[in-house]
């Protein structure tokens, strides 16, 4: 599932889209931004679809080795190990991540050379070896699982490049798609007898942040514009990175239309996404500007904050 601060960060990409053009309106920001954070999910298909792929061709080299006139045991014995893992036929069996699969149109078919390539290395790796050797234990096979995910599919740079020219924006949803297969993997135990395939929001309340946020920004628009001026009189407008005055009009349009989370929350998160999205200087700035502000918002009271968000 993907968290609030991705939410944030996708909202902030499309308000950014909106800067730079204005007439992109309310209603096909909504739809982008929705569009954008399904997308997360959509990665996670070919993520996880990458890592069932070496399964896959390890089945068609076993039964090729099967046909052939004069097979080779050891090495039917070898690939049976591979292949024969439950946690693939639990996979193949679960009908919400084939359907999840099938919609995002996963097709790997152009880059068969690169994972035929892969499973070479992973089939001739000294790691391979010691899992031949290893029992046929559900927590070594598991911890197999993982070690391979990592190494052949989540640190994988050349899935990261074609990832990023099948949809730039991947590129940001990367950490959280690969959170979600891993999660597949993590939750394969003998004692469940089904795989736990994520889903997109953690609730009701997480799936409808985005839309609510973007509306509370511009509802919130005109006003928070007109206090970030009056905050920052010493500095000439066109100084300032667009992006600050977005991360500082959010943060305020979340202060006022989110009554649940605390003001250093949102605070917090907006800083953090400053170091990562503006200039080095931008988080003390946004810092020291939002810091006049939240004074001035309390002292008119325009600050309901109920339950957890009345932590300050």
């Amino acid at each position: 599932m993907i968290t609030r601060r991705h939410i944030r960060i996708k909202v902030l990409h499309h308000l950014y889209a909106h800067a730079l053009d204005n007439e992109i309106g309310a209603a096909t920001l909504l739809k982008n931004l929705q569009k954008s954070i399904e997308e997360v999910h959509v990665l996670f298909a070919w993520d996880i679809n990458a890592f069932l792929r070496l399964h896959k061709i390890a089945s068609e080299k076993l039964e090729f080795m099967k046909k052939r006139k004069v097979v080779e045991q050891d090495q039917v014995e070898r690939l049976e190990k591979f292949v024969n893992i439950p946690f693939f036929e639990m996979c193949a069996l679960n009908g919400a991540l084939s359907t999840l699969m099938e919609a995002s149109n996963v097709d790997w078919s152009e880059y068969s050379q690169h994972f035929n390539k892969l499973w070479e290395q992973l089939y001739t790796s000294e790691r391979f070896d010691q899992f031949i050797q290893d029992g046929n234990s559900q927590p070594s096979q598991k911890r197999f699982l993982k070690e391979v995910y990592q190494e052949y599919v989540a640190e994988n740079e050349f899935l990261h490049d074609i990832y990023e020219d099948i949809h730039a924006q991947w590129s940001d949803d990367l950490d959280a798609a690969q959170m979600m297969s891993a999660k597949v993997i993590s939750s394969w135990s003998e004692e469940r007898s089904e795989l736990i395939i994520p889903q997109l929001f953690k609730d009701e309340e997480d799936a409808a942040f985005g839309p609510f946020l973007m509306r509370k920004y511009f509802e919130f628009s005109e006003d928070s514009v007109e206090r970030i001026k009056e905050k920052s009189k010493n500095w000439e407008s066109d100084r300032i990175a667009r992006t600050d005055v977005l991360l500082m009009k959010l943060c305020i349009a979340e202060w006022r239309g989110m009554d649940e989370i605390p003001v250093k929350v949102s605070l917090n998160e907006y800083l953090d996404l400053a170091k990562q999205y503006s200039t080095p200087k931008s988080s003390s700035f946004i810092n020291g500007i939002l810091d006049k502000i939240v004074t001035n918002l309390r002292e008119e009271g325009v600050l309901q904050k109920v339950g957890r968000g009345m932590i300050d």
